[in-house]
């Protein structure tokens, strides 16, 4: 006779459930049960529990709480010596188990089934909350728990046989709330209590690539590549003094902004066959890698550039002399950022379009270029030219010592060309540079590339890319996802001259993202290049908001091949995993000290213990803050017309040095003194942004302490 195995409750649950008049409890018999934990010892407190009175069980079973209304402490599991523990079950064993039985079936069991808390956050009238789930750093801690059983008179453990392989895991799903009229697939989960219908998706992971796979039908089959955590066995005596096992696990609730910014696959997931396919296409790493390095930085050259022309068009327009002396200053700043983003973008041609980077280099011919896509991308570089009247201001301003009248390359393939030849090395030299970039000084400037190209301007028209306005964005026919719109600037309350420039800014933006388009579409499909992994905010979220989550467990015989698939529990009750900062979460107690006496005599007392590694370039730096005030840095951050730019006249000092010799420092620091530092800056940051925010009723709370004083007569 075939053995027919299931997933149930914890045992020490089954009393209530099966005594119970309640539907909902009684139909609770197949769900794994979520324990909650208060304390970092939760490990010992449940293994004490499952040792000494197994009963309790139900007392630590999850229920929704904040920290307005947290959950009453649970009383602490008293440990009774080993040759009084069967003792004790047997004399009381008959008057333990009614009392069990009427606990559990009117107590938390009951209220974490229905999805109502015991601290009367809930009523009739409103819906039930949803279970959350806080995170270690809250000092909260989630188990579930589950016995796998033989289906027959007893419920009798069944034994996971190792030697043959077998295993048991528990899976984390995510819920889906199935659009009305979109999908009309069979299957799905219903929520007690509710209408809605929700489909499951199961968390895959495969090398270089996790999200969310839909799961058709009830959800009850594993999904291949599904990500399986681990569970782990705990022999107990029951009440009825029978030896039983039960299954637990620590559920990953600190895992949450992986599960919540995890994309989806528009294709459903398979149980078996071939690997199933994901969103993350074989392209995706390389052209995060082009954004995160070429693009991206490029845009913010160019929004850089035109934050200065607003600032010389606004209305209080600099004079002449100020004008020359802010030009340049942006324009050193501006050509230093463009040398380092051409530097990435020929490294990333050389490495990953080698074709096209051998047309850059002259090594090849234009006619050796295969395909459409990289002969457009050609020509874009060697079509994007210098802007003839910003050559002429560079020329006329630049060090005549330094640059000749050749310098300023013509087009950006010339640039590209320059900045990754291989007789000049100007990659390592660009990261070894120790002396800042100044034009009107020989000595400084020539540790630089001797040619110019910058990327932007502020008094000049930008050097945009000429692609033609007719290349189409990325799409899913590149093996990319698409790229994002850009959106149109706000030209409300502008000046003429400075709608025009929002206009060019954005025109501009527009630009680099149409060779990024190129360059993607010039890109090999497979590639053998090492690359990073796509980060997670480039990966398109299943969807925003809470989420909902359930967990099932399996059980796998993987030696019976499709005679004994695995074996999947029913889903726990639904629940949502908060996030670290999440406002109704509790907080664990944090108390920082400040010295208490803060006289001379008070702090010289403290050692100083904390040291601060400086190196010879970060000190020579830190010299020309000296000529800086508070006043300086918070203008500097406030918008227009109160924003007045960091002065850089202070003297480049380039490293430290003593007797020629460059050198570093390490500075030693009380850190209990360095906390009044961060009290005293952090209450005048919010004092003046209080004006945007209006947060200061939210933001210090304060008590009383008599006799905290800092000096004792």
């Amino acid at each position: 006779m075939k053995e027919i195995v299931q997933w149930t409750a914890p045992s020490p649950l089954w009393a209530g459930i099966s005594g119970s008049s309640e539907v909902v409890v009684r139909e609770a018999m197949p769900q794994p049960a979520i324990l909650r934990f208060a304390t970092d010892s939760f490990m010992d407190d449940f293994m004490n529990m499952m040792v000494n009175d197994p009963a309790r069980l139900g007392d630590f079973l999850a229920l929704p709480e904040t920290w307005r209304g947290p959950l009453g402490q649970v009383a602490p599991v008293e440990t009774v010596p080993p040759f009084l523990l069967k003792n004790g079950r047997s004399r009381f064993l008959p008057t333990r188990t009614k009392q069990e039985l009427m606990r559990l079936s009117s107590g938390p069991l009951e209220a974490s089934l229905k999805g109502q808390a015991t601290t009367g956050q809930a009523n009739a009238a409103t819906s039930p909350p949803t279970l959350k789930l806080y995170q270690p750093a809250h000092q909260r801690f989630y188990m579930v728990a589950g016995c796998l059983v033989c289906r027959q008179a007893g419920l009798p453990d069944h034994a996971v046989a190792g030697n043959r392989q077998e295993r048991v895991t528990f899976v984390v799903r995510r819920l889906r709330e199935r659009s009305a009229g979109g999908q009309t697939t069979a299957g799905g989960l219903t929520l007690p209590g509710t209408s809605k219908v929700y489909d499951e998706h199961a968390f895959v992971t495969t090398p270089g690539n996790k999200g969310w796979l839909k799961i058709e039908g009830v959800g009850e089959q594993l999904a291949k590549d599904e990500e399986q955590l681990p569970l782990s066995p705990t022999n107990f005596t029951d009440t009825d003094e029978r030896q039983r096992r039960l299954f637990a696990g620590l559920i990953p609730v600190s895992k949450r902004e992986a599960y919540m910014g995890a994309a989806v696959s528009a294709a459903p997931a398979r149980t078996s066959g071939p690997q199933a396919s994901t969103n993350l296409l074989p392209k995706t790493a390389r052209k995060i890698l082009l954004r995160t390095q070429v693009s991206e930085p490029w845009k913010r050259i160019i929004d850089r550039s035109f934050s200065i022309r607003t600032a010389i068009i606004g209305g209080d327009a600099p004079s002449p002399i100020q004008k020359s002396g802010l030009l340049k200053e942006a324009r050193e700043q501006l050509q230093v950022s463009s040398w380092y983003v051409l530097l990435d973008l020929a490294k990333f041609l050389s490495e990953h379009v080698p074709e096209v980077w051998k047309v850059v280099l002259g090594q090849s011919a234009e006619n050796t270029l295969t395909g459409n896509a990289q002969k457009k991308l050609f020509d874009a570089l060697k079509n994007t030219v210098a802007d003839p009247t910003l050559i002429n201001a560079l020329r006329s301003v630049a060090n005549p010592i330094v640059y000749t009248a050749e310098s300023t390359k013509p087009t950006m393939r010339d640039a590209l060309k320059a900045i990754k030849n291989p007789e000049d090395d100007w990659e390592d030299r660009l990261d070894n540079v120790k002396t800042p970039y100044l034009r009107n000084k020989p000595d400084l400037t020539a540790a630089w590339p001797p040619f110019l190209f910058p990327l932007a301007d502020p008094d000049k028209d930008v050097i945009a890319p000429q692609v033609p306005n007719s290349v189409p964005p990325l799409s899913t026919s590149d093996e990319v996802e698409a790229e994002a719109v850009i959106d149109e600037p706000p030209t409300v309350g502008l000046t003429d001259l400075q709608t025009q420039a929002a206009l060019a800014q954005q025109a501009a933006h527009a630009a680099v993202d149409r060779l990024t388009a190129l360059v993607v579409r010039a890109l090999p499909t497979n590639s053998t290049k090492l690359v990073p992994e796509p980060p997670l905010a480039s990966q398109k979220p299943l969807e925003t908001g809470e989420g909902l989550f359930v967990i099932r467990f399996v059980y796998e015989r993987p030696l019976c091949g499709p005679l004994e698939p695995p074996e999947l529990s029913k889903p726990t009750v639904p629940f949502q995993m908060a996030g670290y900062f999440d406002p109704d979460a509790p907080a664990r107690p944090i108390r920082i000290a400040l010295p208490l006496d803060i006289s001379p005599a008070g702090l010289r007392k403290f050692d100083k213990n904390t040291a601060f590694a400086i190196s010879d370039v970060l000190c020579g730096q830190m010299q020309r803050l000296r000529s800086l005030t508070f006043g300086d840095l918070v203008l500097s951050v406030l918008p227009w017309p109160f924003h007045k730019d960091l002065s850089t006249a202070a003297p480049e000092t380039g490293a430290c040095t003593t007797g020629g010799i460059e050198i570093g420092m390490i500075c030693s620091i009380s850190i209990p003194i360095i906390t009044i530092c961060a009290l005293l800056l952090l209450i005048i940051i919010v004092t003046l942004l209080d004006i945007i925010f209006h947060w200061i009723p939210y933001f210090f709370i304060c008590f009383p302490v008599p006799g905290l004083k800092a000096k004792k007569k």
